[in-house]
């Protein structure tokens, strides 16, 4: 239920913005950026003491406010893709699918040659499927909830419109499992 909320979500965020862009003007006038961005992210999941690393591959695309009163604030959705599992002590973990919607939250007094720093706040969902032969079958599960982290982008060439951009989130948290990840790709702005 959780999944398909936060993947709707993301969906109607960006069929919106997309509309938006392509007939080349925005609700009440607010002047929106547009990014698109892909990356290969890195995690860390703990869980029952073992610690595993399966890679993933994240889609992310967000709209910001530019300017007004709420310059610097935006709505991001990503959606990953598995790239690579896990395997230890004969148990193999893999990552599924995630998906997230956030909050952003950016310096309003951002220039072009800075370092853009973003914090994110928001919910998200993650679908892992565990596999111990001793006991057959494959297991899935989603873990879902309060996800927070950061972003860094950084222009690639000064003039153009790509950046690198380094991000790194919690995804879930209790008490007997964590789910975190660190991201480096490129990013285009619009």
């Amino acid at each position: 239920m959780c999944k398909r909320l936060v993947t709707s979500l993301c969906a109607l965020a960006l069929a919106s913005s997309a509309g938006a862009y392509a007939q080349g003007q925005t609700p009440d006038g607010l002047p929106l950026a547009y990014h698109l961005s892909g990356q290969a992210t890195y995690t860390k999941i703990k869980a029952s003491g073992e610690s595993f690393s399966p890679s993933l591959f994240q889609f992310r695309a967000d709209v910001e406010v530019t300017n007004g009163m709420l310059d610097g604030i935006g709505l991001q959705g990503m959606f990953g893709v598995p790239m690579s599992n896990d395997e230890k002590n004969d148990m193999t973990l893999d990552i599924k699918q995630q998906s997230a919607a956030y909050i952003t939250l950016s310096n309003p007094d951002y220039e072009p040659g800075d370092l853009r720093v973003v914090i994110l706040l928001g919910y998200a969902a993650t679908e892992l499927e565990t596999h111990l032969p001793s006991l057959g079958d494959k297991q899935q599960d989603t873990f879902s909830g309060f996800s927070y982290g950061f972003s860094l982008q950084d222009r690639v060439v000064e003039g153009k419109n790509y950046y690198w951009a380094l991000d790194c989130a919690r995804y879930f948290k209790d008490d007997n499992l964590s789910i975190d990840g660190c991201g480096l790709g490129v990013s285009y702005a619009f």
